[in-house]
C-alpha cells in the first residue's frame, strides 16, 4: 500500500516504526493529534475503548488528519492507521 502523491516528495517509513496507541477515553485524543502533527504515522487500536468514545475519537481524529492532508485506513474492526501527508508506509513480508 502506498499513501503518497509524488514519490520524490515522500518520507518512507516501515510499518514496524509506526506508533501504536491504545486510547482509553476521549481525553486521549490530544496526544494522538500531537503525534500526527509531528509527522508520525499512528495506528489507533480501540480495544480498550467503549463504542461511544471510539466513535467520538474517530470523528475528531478523522477531522484532524483531513486538516493535516493525511489519510486514514481501517486495518481491522477496531484498528485504524492514520498517515500524515507525504508519508509512505512500507509493509514487510
Amino acid at each position: 500500500m502506498k499513501f503518497s502523491k509524488k514519490k520524490s516528495e515522500t518520507k518512507q517509513i516501515n510499518l514496524r516504526d509506526v506508533f501504536v496507541f491504545y486510547p482509553v477515553s476521549f481525553d486521549d485524543v490530544q496526544y494522538a493529534i500531537d503525534t500526527l502533527s509531528n509527522d508520525t504515522a499512528l495506528v489507533v487500536s480501540f480495544e480498550k475503548t467503549d463504542d461511544k468514545s471510539m466513535q467520538r475519537f474517530l470523528d475528531f481524529l478523522s477531522g484532524a488528519i483531513y486538516a493535516l492532508k493525511g489519510r486514514v485506513v481501517q486495518l481491522a474492526q477496531r484498528d485504524f492507521l492514520f498517515v500524515p501527508q507525504m508519508t509512505e508506509v512500507l509493509f514487510d513480508d
